[in-house]
């Protein structure tokens, strides 16, 4: 029977992963919010580790159970989707999960944490549905609760000096200035009531140089306020992107491997909205709300009735922006995600644009890549449509407000009720002053609001747990590493994936070479991770002379390490700079040793401009195996204690590997090698072999 659990409606909020394959995670958090438990992807990675391969039935079904909901995966024929208990989660596209909030008539309405919440037509959803759903319900023990990770606003410029002071002073500049405009139309009423009755053109003479020289102390306050913005916007926006980029680069590996590089490009143009808003919006909202009451107070002091016809205009365009926002927010929002995707497409194709040319796949790329822009365009079209109804029904509003005030004012006039002409005047300028300030507080508080959307993209990375190594100092390193040991270790990458490494124990002594093979896919540089550091085992211990290490005694202990991994890269800049990691005070004498070393001197010297030859981008310009002798230099450079390589010599012809092998050996330090080439593994003292999650020690 597919109808396991009574069918209720209930509203789902659209929530988008932000990891590559995280699209199970992000279903199951809409649909426990939909059930009252107030959570976001932060707060339910905490409960289980979600896998970067992506997500079985099984495992979503596991992290259901420990929130406290109930589910069950059923099989399900499209015509059936309708008895469904719904929210329901679809196994869509066979790499893909998204939720299915109702069914009504031929459509139904779905909501993609990879794309955008849409009514989808039946006929089209039989194209990406593969039959099996999961239906979910509240267990007995369900509570509705909040388990969100959140940012706050001041959590996020806490740390900016001089922020009040600039604001305060903006904030005392913008109402002299507004003084002026608050005054203006009681020149106008003035001018028109009594001036030109009696032509008196004394007193028009005393207020046009009074007004001329308000103007001027106005223009140089506005000159001033200019100015501290520039400085306190300036100065806030820096320091933004500063301690955002500081936390980033303290982010795990494994963070940066979960993550397109475009979407981690995006989240960081949100620090723009917010720095906007809180050196401009914040002063004009505080300003707009002051001078709209006070204008407002004023107008009732001329007619009570035309008052009231301009409040209740303004409450109807309130109204209007309310009923709006969430449609405008989500627009917002896959604007946003959309852009995010059309740039990764389009960073990855230049990445691998010899491929493309090779394999002759620029047409299909380009298709590819042009589809990610119609969605990007799609998006910006939907933003734009909402604001255009906004404004147009901004418009009919005040277009009517302005008719009706004027017949009625006209008529108040007319009948003798003491209304001049020159109070009308004064009126319509405060009127239009009210409604301008009035909307524009409207404006600043629904930004506001949508502020909480760019706080929740920083927040991916600014909640982000940083690396363990700069945590408080655990344990102690000695001047020379004598031993690292592993001890009984185990390693998976999430709960639900099988074991990488299984019961691995290792000593290697201080000057060893060690060697370590096994089939590809192994688990080999998941095992050099673990050596170095970058990841955590599951269960079992890394000891560096018999400790354990964390914090900054773990990267003391990397900082006596040299590298050679697979996914090292160079970085635009010289040679030079490159080997000495662009150091300030590069040691000349020692990049010429260790490219020596590394049996890539001779080559560099051959370029036309040596050791300043460019590398192009990530090292571009340089053949593979020019590559990774630099890249060996580079690790020499740091002069380590220990040396590792995952198959750090592979791209080396069988003379230069001779050649760097016995420089290398003549250094008398650790080594740890990956390899499996013949020549690289029989130079080395010992042999491991990884095979079936398990480290078997070979003795030569």
């Amino acid at each position: 029977m597919i109808d396991f659990f009574p069918a209720r409606q209930k509203r789902v909020r659209l929530i988008r992963q932000t990891e590559i394959a995280e699209c199970g995670l992000a279903c199951i958090t809409m649909v426990a919010n939909s059930f009252g438990f107030d959570t976001n992807l932060g707060g339910m990675r905490r409960h289980l580790a979600f896998s970067q391969r992506g997500t079985t039935f099984a495992t979503l079904m596991e992290l259901a159970d420990r929130v406290g909901l109930v589910s069950r995966a059923v099989e399900v024929p499209l015509e059936g989707l309708e008895q469904l208990s719904t929210p329901a989660i679809l196994h869509w596209d066979l790499n893909h999960f998204v939720v299915l909030e109702r069914v009504r008539g031929q459509r139904a309405l779905i909501h993609d944490p990879a794309g955008n919440t849409q009514w989808v037509p039946l006929t089209e959803v039989s194209l990406h549905f593969t039959g099996y759903a999961l239906e979910v319900r509240p267990g007995a023990d369900f509570e509705p609760r909040r388990d969100a990770e959140k940012m706050g606003l001041f959590e996020l410029i806490k740390g900016t000096v001089g922020l009040k002071s600039a604001l305060f002073q903006v904030v005392l500049l913008t109402l002299f200035l507004q003084a002026f405009v608050l005054v203006s139309p009681y020149y106008l009423q003035i001018s028109v009531d009594r001036v030109i009755p009696q032509q008196d053109n004394a007193l028009l003479m005393a207020l046009a140089l009074g007004f001329c020289l308000f103007v001027v102390i106005n223009a140089v306050a506005s000159w001033l306020r200019t100015l501290v913005l520039l400085v306190a916007g300036t100065t806030l926006g820096f320091n933004l992107a500063s301690d955002l980029t500081r936390h980033l680069f303290r982010l795990p590996v494994d963070w940066f491997e979960k993550r397109h590089t475009g979407d981690v490009l995006s989240r960081f143009r949100s620090v723009t909205p917010i720095q906007l808003l809180l050196t401009e919006g914040a002063i004009a909202s505080i300003v707009d709300g002051l001078m709209a009451v006070f204008t407002l107070t004023v107008m009732f002091f001329y007619s009570g009735l035309l008052a009231i016809i301009a409040l209740v205009s303004f409450a109807a365009y309130l109204l209007v922006r309310l009923y709006l926002f969430r449609l405008q927010r989500d627009a917002e929002e896959a604007l946003i995600v959309t852009v995010a995707n059309e740039q990764t497409t389009l960073i990855e194709s230049l990445k691998g644009i010899t491929t493309l040319r090779i394999f002759g796949q620029e047409a299909v790329r380009h298709g590819y890549w042009q589809n990610q822009l119609v969605e990007a365009t799609n998006a910006k079209v939907r933003v734009q449509r909402i604001v255009a109804l906004q404004q147009s029904l901004n418009i009919l509003i005040l277009g009517i407000e302005n008719v009706v005030a004027v017949w009625i004012a006209v008529r108040l006039i007319i009948s003798g009720d003491g209304f001049s002409v020159g109070m009308l005047f004064a009126y319509m300028a405060y009127k239009v002053q009210f409604i301008d300030k009035a909307s524009k507080l409207v404006d600043q508080l629904m930004a506001f609001r949508m502020l909480n959307l760019h706080l929740e993209r920083l927040a991916d990375i600014a909640l982000s747990d940083v690396d363990r190594t700069f945590e408080t100092a655990k344990g102690d390193v000695k001047a020379e590493v004598e031993t690292i040991e592993l001890q009984e270790v185990y390693f998976r990458y999430s709960e639900s994936e099988p074991l990488v490494l299984e019961n691995v124990s290792l000593r290697v002594d201080a000057g060893e070479h060690v060697a370590i093979t096994g089939p590809s896919g192994g688990g080999k540089s998941t095992l050099l991770k673990v050596l170095l550091g970058l990841i955590e085992p599951t269960d079992g211990k890394l000891l560096v002379d018999g400790q354990q290490l964390g914090g900054h005694a773990l990267k003391a202990y990397q900082r006596k390490i040299g590298t050679v991994l697979q996914e090292d890269e160079l970085f635009s800049g010289s040679i030079a700079q490159n080997i000495a990691l662009f150091e300030e005070d590069i040691d000349l004498p020692k990049v010429h040793r260790v490219a020596t070393i590394a049996s890539i001197s001779d080559d560099i010297l051959a370029m036309p401009l040596q050791y300043d030859t460019l590398v192009g981008d990530m090292g571009s310009t340089l053949s593979g195996g020019q590559k990774q002798r630099i890249l060996l230099a580079r690790a020499l450079y740091r002069e380590p204690q220990i040396l590792v390589m995952d198959e750090g010599t592979a791209h080396l012809d069988s003379a230069h590997e001779a050649a760097v092998n016995a420089a290398i050996r003549e250094l008398k330090i650790t080594r740890i090698v990956v390899a499996h080439r013949k020549e690289t593994i029989e130079s080395a003292q010992r042999i491991l072999v990884l095979d079936k999650h398990s480290l078997n020690p070979q003795i030569i």
